[in-house]
């Protein structure tokens, strides 16, 4: 499993504390136009059916199985643009996207 995370979304990440104790867990749940979109969120607690998927360093991300097959090649990248900022996941998996970018198809 191949997860790419810029320099930029590092930083971002750093900023919001991820750590040794707190990791960012990636969910995909059904929604959006497109039928499938991310969820991420800050965690603590490791669950019985979680995969690490990325790790450097003190940096990790976590997803649950059924979310992970999803997850392959996933690029996580940071924009400051002034219309649109905050973190960008883009998959080479994903078939369709809606226009707003929320959601995916595979």
């Amino acid at each position: 499993m191949q997860i790419e995370i810029t320099d930029k979304a590092k930083q971002e990440l750093i900023k919001l504390d991820i750590g040794q104790n707190q990791f960012l867990r990636i969910d995909i749940v059904p929604g959006g136009c497109s039928g499938m979109t991310y969820t991420a969120a800050l965690d603590t607690e490791l669950r019985e059916s979680d995969m690490v998927l990325y790790k450097d360093a003190d940096m990790r991300l976590v997803a649950d199985s059924g979310s992970a097959m999803f997850l392959d090649g996933l690029k996580i990248d940071f924009s400051d643009d002034l219309i649109k900022s905050g973190f960008r996941f883009l998959s080479p998996s994903a078939v369709k996207s809606c226009g707003c970018g929320a959601s995916f198809a595979v």
